[in-house]
């Protein structure tokens, strides 16, 4: 038994040290293949990665991904991407030219920009000193040329080419679809914003800037070998970018310019909106002036941003969702189901007007100086006259006026898929004491029974009290998004229709102001005679707004068919006129256009 436990412990003990050595024997060699590698990089290979080390270094610079596409309901282009050569720094590279003030004022030159500029992006990326700065976008071969030439004598330059945004049409649907450019640095602390970086660009108005997340894609990275002047060696490593997803609108590239044309020809200045009144789409948007988008594919040029900017007719301005407007008689739409409604009339009940109203000893004019005579509900709508409404809003008070006005969407935003919508303003006799610091006087009570005095509203929230007559009592919200696709049309989402809001009133009284609507339209005596269309049924009201700058505006909207309606116009033209006869001819034109020309098509 002590044999064989003396026999076992041997051979334990001879695995043991046949083990370790063997280990021994591999550390060896793997020493001796480590020293050998670092005899040759440093005694062979040294001197070159050594003028590696002190000349070239690995710079990281993104590769910008495509934005996505815009496109028509009709899958028209609106806004594409195009390669385009793009200027850039390499601070780390550029801080080592011998005289920097004189390369500053070179490569402003060349480039026709500001010095002060190159040096506010030089400061801009301390942190990023290796990373290109942009300074301009889409250069031209001239300057291309000179931006090369002057490469060779200083460091630190780097041209490279990048997608640039496109905008098919120039002006067309200019603020619905808005522009692209380089983030600015107060957008970069914004929460939205914080995983940008300074250079990103973004979407900056309509919908390039709501639906920036969806379009801008995902950025690539390549890691660039250079050499001490900042020159590209070699590509190191690449990670490829991704393109944005497209973006398909409601709007219809034809229906659009026709609409914008009715408004240029004229130069009128205001807004045309059509949609679908089943499903909130937005079939054109017109906001007048507008711009030019190409000015936006490329880095705009300082004289025609300074032409935008001091345009006193402000173009920039999104007229359709950021204009406020007195809603004019096409207020008497909720005024006249509020009267309904709380009783205060049926459409037998009679006013007489004289084309004055006496309140002790104010006058209160209508807009027909002479009267209107003897007028029942729905003459007083198709007429538009303004004593009948006065001596209802009196009867409604201000606070039924205000309820009523809440209930059509009235100050709130609509929600729709564009930045920078307002909301407008009722008033009421609480806010006129928190904002005026006075009490609420009849006076007041009969100007908001016209649409006019303090209440204020966007022309969407107009199209939206429309939209409620043609759906028989309810609006969807207004929107743009259709639906999201890849390159190849798959679709990846669609929009979902939402209901704004639903007038609790009952249905024959709505029904009662649409038949007044048909009125305006159709009747001999209606105020929207002008916008009838051959065999084309439809219900209107007209508006005409008095402002303290001028000419009154014009406003008209409508809807049709009037049965099964699918079409809803607004249409506001600044300082034009009467509404009946400004307006409504357009809306006119537009109802032709849709159901003679493109349905038919």
């Amino acid at each position: 038994m002590v044999k064989e436990d003396i026999k076992e412990n041997i051979k334990n003990s001879y695995k043991r040290f046949v083990r370790i050595k063997t280990l021994m024997l591999v550390f060896a060699f793997v020493t001796l293949v480590l020293t050998g590698r670092l005899f040759y990089l440093q005694a062979v290979k040294g001197a070159h990665y050594g003028r590696l080390a002190q000349s070239n270094c690995i710079s990281m610079i993104k590769d910008r991904a495509p934005r996505g596409n815009i496109y028509d309901r009709n899958y028209r282009v609106l806004a594409a991407n195009e390669p385009a050569n793009i200027v850039s720094i390499i601070p780390y590279h550029f801080h080592q030219n011998e005289d920097r003030e004189k390369a500053v004022n070179e490569v402003a030159k060349v480039l026709g920009i500001e010095p002060d500029t190159v040096m506010e992006k030089l400061a801009e990326k301390r942190e990023y000193m290796l990373e290109p700065v942009q300074l301009k976008r889409g250069i031209s071969v001239k300057e291309l040329s000179l931006i090369t030439e002057l490469s060779a004598n200083i460091t630190g330059i780097s041209v490279s080419v990048e997608p640039a945004r496109v905008y098919e049409n120039g002006r067309l649907a200019s603020h619905t679809i808005g522009y692209v450019s380089e983030i600015s640095a107060a957008r970069l602390k914004e929460r939205r914003y914080e995983k940008y970086l300074p250079g990103d660009i973004i979407g900056q108005a309509g919908v390039e800037n709501y639906y920036d997340s969806i379009l801008r894609g995902e950025d690539g990275v390549m890691y660039i070998l250079t050499d001490a002047k900042g020159r590209q060696l070699d590509v190191v490593r690449k990670i490829e970018s991704k393109k944005g997803t497209n973006v398909v609108l409601t709007i219809d590239a034809r229906l659009q310019a026709f609409a914008e044309n009715l408004m240029e020809r004229n130069n009128y200045k205001g807004v045309i909106l059509v949609s679908d009144p089943k499903t909130g789409e937005m079939l054109a948007a017109v906001s007048k002036p507008d711009y030019d988008l190409t000015y936006f594919s490329r880095r705009i040029d300082l004289n025609n941003w300074k032409r935008l900017i001091r345009n006193k007719d402000n173009p920039l301005n999104n007229r359709y969702a950021q204009g406020l407007y007195s809603p004019g008689s096409i207020f008497k739409i909720p005024v006249g189901i509020g009267a309904l409604t709380e009783k205060v009339v049926v459409p037998t009940t009679t006013f007489h007007c004289e084309g004055i109203y006496w309140i002790r000893t104010w006058p209160y004019k209508c807009w027909k100086r002479s009267g209107h005579n003897w007028m029942d509900f729905y003459r007083a709508v198709a007429q538009s006259c303004d004593i009948y409404f006065y001596r209802v809003g009196l009867k409604m008070t201000v606070e039924a006026l205000h309820k009523y006005a809440v209930m059509f969407g009235l100050g709130e935003r609509t929600g729709i898929d564009i930045p920078g919508e307002r909301q407008g303003i009722v008033p009421s006799r609480e806010w006129k004491r928190r904002i005026d610091r006075s009490p609420w006087f009849p006076g007041n009570t009969v100007m908001m029974s016209i649409g006019q005095g303090y209440i204020t509203s966007t022309p969407l929230q107009m199209m939206n009290i429309i939209s409620a007559m043609a759906n028989y009592g309810y609006a969807m919200q207004p929107h743009f998004f259709k639906a999201a696709t890849t390159d190849g049309r798959r679709i990846i989402k669609r929009h979902e229709h939402k209901k704004l809001f639903e007038l609790k009133a009952p249905k024959e009284n709505i029904e009662m102001m649409r038949k007044a609507m048909q009125l305006v339209v159709h009747a001999g005596y209606g105020t929207g005679g002008r916008a009838r269309v051959e065999k084309l049924s439809m219900g209107g009201k007209t508006g005409t707004v008095e402002n303290p700058h001028g000419e009154t505006h014009a406003m008209f909207g409508a809807f049709a068919p009037y049965i099964n309606p699918e079409l809803v116009v607004f249409v506001l033209v600044e300082h034009g006129g009467g509404g009946g006869d400004v307006a409504a001819p357009i809306a006119g034109e537009i109802f032709r256009y849709w159901f003679k020309v493109l349905k038919e098509k």
